[in-house]
């Protein structure tokens, strides 16, 4: 249960994530908008580099996701699994989890 529990909260968080982006992206177009209203010199491919790493991080995100959930699926239904399947879900779990601590020491 408390693998079920861990899984809810990084799903809340990844969606969490996503929406955070999502205001980036709105906020750079709107920056981008008022900058070139007021004559600034941007040039378009530092903004495309910009809109790309942000989209590229959103999909990485929504992978993770499905991820979690397929994860979530997998122990849910784990009471009616045999124990190579179990194995093959805590893998996948640790998997997870392995991920999780290379981006925070990444950042």
């Amino acid at each position: 249960m408390t693998t079920s529990n861990a899984l809810f909260t990084e799903a809340q968080t990844i969606k969490d994530f996503n929406s955070e982006l999502q205001d980036i992206q709105e906020t750079l177009a709107l920056s981008l908008v008022d900058s070139l209203k007021d004559g600034d010199h941007i040039t378009t491919p530092t903004v495309i580099d910009m809109l790309k790493d942000l989209e590229d991080l959103q999909l990485k995100y929504y992978d993770r996701l499905e991820e979690n959930e397929n994860l979530q699926g997998g122990l849910e239904n784990q009471s009616e699994i045999g124990d190579d399947e179990e194995d093959a879900v805590t893998q996948g779990w640790h998997k997870v989890q392995r991920e999780l601590e290379q981006e925070g020491t990444q950042a």
